[in-house]
């Protein structure tokens, strides 16, 4: 673990001398005044050179008032997740790209300047869960979660569908989640989540299924799916090394415990209940080139959301989402939700750090 307390970390970029740009979606409330929102961007440098980044004046806030919003109070959902600033990438050129799911009206995809002045907005006809550039870093491929689509978004604001994911194998919307750019073919390598299910015959429900999320390998040329990696429950995140080995992240294995609409997620007295996801099933699961049977990196991941492999090889993994500090069932016993950054830096042992 190299960071915690954090209030649901997501994406990360990690910078030529090992500093992170870390992205917080939040606590989640949705407050009247922009002052009060609680979405981030911050820049940590490991000063002291520990290994981690929890340090005074490691931490550099860019943005502290960023959208933030939780699913149960603004959709319905019965769960609870939140969202906000979701992904980042750092150019060559020093210049920083910034995806924010804010809800209705404050989705988009924002170029920030090394000065820390935000710039335009490329894209805002969807939110944008996981966002990637091209070998080039000329253009930026992008999931678009609630429109089930991959989509090629030019740096200066042209954008090009490159498709729309075709339904699951239970008839549920496929809600591509995460994304990377394999360096050796340029093909894109997509994590779908696997959306809602709803059985014609009772009217039920099912607000994922377990064994249909997949991974698949897309050719942003033609939009070709081939698929890759089947039977996998709640697919949130995929990266490629530059060997061809596959990383996956998957969020939990099962639902439970969903919330009332009026449920306080703020209440630290609350009840412990999992909120719509299975706490402590998360994992991350190594798929060699040479095809050889899946290793499982790290399990028991309390949801994990992000996955970022860095340019030292080392493997970055956000968990924690939902309310900070929300009371939860945990492996040994009631917790609290709480946001951190673990870095994987042993590939075969799987070691944490």
């Amino acid at each position: 673990m190299i960071l915690s307390g954090l209030e649901n970390p997501r994406g990360l970029a990690v910078g030529p001398g090992g500093e992170l740009y870390v992205t917080e979606a939040g606590t989640g409330h949705n407050a009247v005044e922009s002052t009060d929102l609680t979405g981030k961007l911050t820049l940590y440098t490991d000063l002291n050179g520990d290994g981690d980044f929890e340090d005074p004046g490691e931490a550099d806030r860019w943005f502290s008032h960023l959208p933030t919003y939780n699913s149960l109070q603004v959709f319905r959902t019965h769960r609870d997740e939140v969202s906000g600033p979701v992904d980042v990438l750092l150019h060559r050129d020093g210049r920083i790209f910034l995806s924010v799911d804010g809800g209705f009206d404050d989705t988009g995809l924002f170029v920030i300047s090394s000065e820390r002045r935000v710039g335009r907005n490329l894209y805002v006809r969807s939110n944008l869960n996981g966002i990637e550039f091209d070998r080039s870093q000329e253009n930026i491929y992008a999931a678009a979660s609630t429109a089930n689509q991959l989509v090629e978004i030019g740096l200066d604001g042209e954008a090009r569908e490159i498709l729309t994911f075709p339904l699951l194998e239970s008839g549920q919307q496929a809600v591509p989640a995460g994304l990377s750019v394999d360096p050796i073919s340029g093909d894109v390598w997509v994590a779908l989540f696997s959306g809602a299910a709803e059985n014609n015959e009772t009217g039920e429900v099912t607000p994922f299924v377990p064994g249909d999320a997949k991974v698949v390998r897309v050719d942003p040329e033609t939009g070709e799916i081939m698929q890759e990696i089947t039977g996998l429950t709640t697919a949130i995140d995929v990266a490629v090394d530059q060997l061809g080995n596959i990383f996956v992240l998957e969020a939990t294995s099962g639902f439970a415990d969903p919330l009332p609409i009026l449920f306080d997620l703020f209440d630290p007295n609350a009840e412990p209940l999992h909120g719509g996801y299975q706490r402590y099933e998360g994992r991350l699961t190594l798929y060699s080139r040479e095809g050889d049977r899946p290793f499982v990196l790290a399990s028991g991941l309390d949801m994990p959301t992000n996955l970022e492999l860095g340019p030292d090889g080392a493997l970055y993994v956000s968990v924690g989402q939902g309310t900070p500090n929300r009371p939860i069932p945990g492996p040994d016993g009631p917790t609290r939700i709480v946001g951190q950054i673990l870095r994987i830096t042993n590939m075969v042992l799987g070691n944490l750090n």
